[in-house]
């Protein structure tokens, strides 16, 4: 008797289990399961830029390579990032539980005060004497130089630079990145990369 009433137990629970499991698959946090089954991406978000700075990969330990490091050219990566203040509220119902995002989105700005995004050199690299402004030898994407890029709007803050010139071996560059504001105000970075190993 006391087996008995041992099994029934037993799938009880586990027939409870299998209903709760069911319920959490049912009510998962995705919008429109039947036509989007990957949610939707929140809106963009009006913002000023506020600052600008270069980082460095590769990265070792989790920390992005600085002037110290050495790396080979071939893995140098420069990504540019601006940092928003956003400007208008994002709605509170994107974190109201039961609203989900895709886990491939990433949240744009609107950026309504930049007029230009430069960089000039602080140092002689690659053939070039220092104070030259290199943006139109830097591609933010296949098709588009730094020095042509004005519109920011969907902007997802960050863009990842691609330095056309080829450096001497075991040199650096040292660049002055200039963020230029509507207002006539300009942010200003400098940094140096880490040394760059092209044999």
């Amino acid at each position: 008797m006391n087996r008995i009433l041992k099994i029934k137990r037993t799938k009880m629970t586990l027939g409870i289990l299998a209903s709760y499991l069911v319920m959490m698959i049912l009510v998962a946090c995705v919008n429109q399961a039947e036509t989007d089954p990957f949610g939707e991406c929140p809106g963009t978000v009006s913002a000023n830029a506020s600052d600008v700075s270069l980082f460095y990969e590769p990265s070792k330990n989790y920390q992005y390579a600085t002037e110290s490091d050495t790396v080979k050219f071939d893995e140098f990566n420069v990504y540019l990032r601006i940092t928003p203040e956003p400007t208008s509220d994002v709605s509170w119902m994107s974190s109201f539980p039961g609203s989900a995002y895709a886990l491939s989105c990433a949240q744009l700005f609107d950026f309504k005060n930049i007029t230009s995004i430069a960089v000039t050199l602080l140092a002689p690299y690659g053939g070039f004497a220092a104070g030259t402004d290199i943006s139109k030898h830097i591609n933010v994407s296949d098709e588009l130089l730094l020095s042509e890029l004005k519109d920011f709007n969907s902007s997802i803050a960050q863009y990842r630079l691609t330095i056309n010139i080829l450096p001497a071996n075991e040199s650096q560059l040292k660049t002055k990145t200039i963020l230029t504001l509507k207002n006539g105000t300009q942010k200003i970075f400098e940094s140096t990369s880490p040394v760059l190993l092209t044999n």
